[in-house]
């Protein structure tokens, strides 16, 4: 299978929002069913670990709704650890959704609006985190990015997102047939894994563009999850440019 990139119907602006909701809510039924927010909390909980006499730092991209986040701060109070999570969005929708999501879940996360497809990222985090972005990205776009997020963290860059196999096609598509009737979830589920990395591409371009080794493997079901550690002298807190 060919890299073929295609827009997905859920960015555009002249979808109604009554239809973006739809699918949106499909794809959180399809994380939640897959378990995408513990196997990303599981390697945040191994650096916060390693720090505990201070937050472990943790900066989300295109958080959309919060969803993720979220769930991590609900999780680390259960397990009694200190995160200071900071989602981010280009929609000043999405941070609304997060506050307000994050208050109903008595969660406290930190919101900035950013798109991180342009320009630098905030320094002063230990984490910075990308997930079901990059297939969206050609390869300078996410060259750019990748080393973005590093400038950002001073622990570990982490990408999770979608693998392009037929086997994971076939998946993806089957799931969002029996999970959603959303046309826009449906169509958008093919669209991702056509536009999205194998794991090899992926580590060729995370290795040349952050200039060290990384970590990178399946994660059930259709995912692969990126891990780039770099320990270094904590710098300062958080300023957003």
């Amino acid at each position: 299978m060919n890299r073929v990139r295609e827009t997905e119907w859920i960015e555009d602006p002249n979808l109604p929002e009554s239809e973006r909701q739809r699918a949106l809510n499909g794809l959180s039924r399809i994380n939640r069913l897959t378990g995408l927010a513990e196997v990303l909390f599981h390697q945040l909980e191994r650096y916060a670990r390693d720090i505990p006499d201070r937050p472990l730092r943790v900066l989300d991209l295109a958080s959309g709704n919060g969803e993720l986040p979220i769930s991590w701060a609900a999780k680390a109070n259960r397990a009694g650890l200190n995160l200071c999570i900071t989602a981010s969005d280009k929609s000043e929708n999405a941070i609304d959704q997060q506050q307000r999501l994050a208050q109903n879940a008595n969660v406290t996360i930190q919101s900035v609006r950013l798109d991180c497809r342009k320009g630098d990222l905030p320094v002063g985090f230990d984490v910075v985190v990308c997930t079901l972005l990059m297939h969206q990205l050609d390869e300078p776009q996410a060259f750019r990015l990748l080393q973005s997020m590093a400038q950002s963290s001073n622990r570990s860059v982490m990408v999770c997102d979608i693998e392009r196999t037929r086997w994971n096609l076939a998946v993806l598509k089957t799931a969002s047939h029996l999970l959603s009737r959303s046309p826009v979830l449906r169509h958008d589920s093919v669209t991702t894994v056509n536009a999205s990395f194998t794991r090899e591409e992926f580590r060729r371009l995370a290795e040349s563009a952050l200039a060290r080794p990384v970590k990178i493997r399946s994660v059930m079901p259709c995912r692969f999850l990126m891990t780039a550690d770099e320990m270094v002298e904590p710098i300062a807190s958080p300023a957003f440019a």
